[in-house]
């Protein structure tokens, strides 16, 4: 079955949430939302940031989803390994009908996700220590030290730089928006409740940080945009690779005579 029966046309899926998420970004980094909501956060815990070390926020919300997602992942991928591993043995020995359980498109759906969560994770954290930004609790206007220097301005070059773009928490929800495209493939009718899950756990986990004072909602944005950059790169990558391979030619010139 071709990807391109299964996976609605590209443009749909990926340049109008890019040019959505990109026009949040602006409205929010631009136009001073970033800063009117962290300021009704910051106020809402009585002008502190009183959640940033809160057993709930930190411990369990923080660093507790962080390291339940790294299991997961990690069993995902003991998954793959193994399943795969099997099926190549069971192929091997002649075991066709059991080995018909693990099909090229389960291997290919797997494999996708796999490599859709490496690349929002990775890329989001790359990015986070090649850009410098300063979260809200370093500010001077949210109890911090620090004057605001704009993602798209030089950094001082007497302050160390601090990686606090784009949320790294967020992506955790984020990154498995290749949910959706693995659902499409296997079991269509949970495409959607994944999509919807992928997103309410990344906005939500960035609310989480966004109520410690760790990152201002654009930063949340970024991390969604990229993320679902990586998914749709990884979905649509085969049919992109196949549309731009070339022609093949004959192998030989007695070939061209003949078909001359």
């Amino acid at each position: 079955m071709s990807l391109t029966t299964v996976f609605p046309p590209a443009k749909q899926l990926l340049l109008r949430p890019l040019l959505v998420l990109v026009t949040l970004f602006g409205l929010c980094y631009g136009l001073g939302f970033d800063f009117a909501l962290s300021t009704f956060w910051y106020q809402l815990q009585d002008q502190s940031w009183a959640l940033q070390h809160h057993w709930l926020t930190e411990d369990v919300l923080h660093r507790g989803v962080r390291n339940l997602n790294q299991l997961l992942i990690a069993g995902l991928l003991l998954h793959f390994v193994l399943r795969l591993s099997l099926h190549q043995y069971r192929r091997a020995r002649g075991l066709t009908e059991r080995a018909s359980r693990w099909t090229s498109i389960h291997q290919q759906a797997h494999g996708r996700l796999l490599l859709s969560l490496t690349l929002s994770l990775a890329g989001v954290a790359i990015i986070k220590h090649s850009l410098p930004m300063d979260c809200p609790w370093d500010l001077q206007a949210f109890g911090g030290t620090q004057s605001f220097t704009g993602l798209f301005s030089s950094w001082p070059a007497n302050r160390a730089p601090n990686a606090c773009f784009p949320a790294g928490h967020a992506s955790i929800g984020f990154a498995w928006l290749g949910l959706y495209f693995f659902c499409l493939q296997l079991y269509p009718t949970l495409a959607r409740p994944a999509l919807m899950l992928s997103l309410t756990l990344g906005f939500g986990l960035g609310l989480v940080q966004q109520l410690r004072g760790a990152h201002f909602i654009s930063h949340d944005i970024a991390s969604a945009a990229w993320c679902w950059s990586m998914a749709c790169l990884c979905a649509y990558w085969p049919a992109l690779r196949q549309r731009l391979s070339p022609v093949s030619l004959p192998t030989s010139y007695s070939q061209v005579i003949q078909n001359d």
